[in-house]
C-alpha cells in the first residue's frame, strides 16, 4: 500500500510504499478515523465540518507518517 491510498487520500500525500511493519498501524488509523466520523455524524455536526476535522487529521497523519518511512528507508538494514 502507498501513502497516496489511503481513504481518504491525503492532501500532498508522497506516492511511497508503506513498509509492512507500519500497516497494521495504518489499518489502525483509519478504524479510528471511521468511528470518529460516525461519533462526529451521530453528534450533529454538519458533513462539511466532519470532512475538514477528518481532512486536517489525515493530512497530518500522512506528514508522520512519510517522515517515518523516510527515516526507515535511510537506515542500514532497510538499504
Amino acid at each position: 500500500m502507498r501513502i497516496d491510498q489511503l481513504t481518504p487520500t491525503p492532501r500532498d500525500a508522497a506516492p511511497i510504499e508503506i513498509p509492512a511493519e507500519l500497516l497494521d498501524s495504518v489499518s489502525r488509523h483509519q478504524t479510528h478515523l471511521a468511528r470518529l466520523v460516525e461519533s462526529l455524524r451521530a453528534a450533529g455536526l454538519q458533513e462539511a465540518m466532519i470532512d475538514t476535522s477528518v481532512r486536517s487529521l489525515v493530512d497530518s497523519y500522512a506528514a508522520e507518517l512519510t517522515a517515518a518511512i523516510r527515516t526507515m528507508s535511510k537506515a542500514p538494514d532497510h538499504a
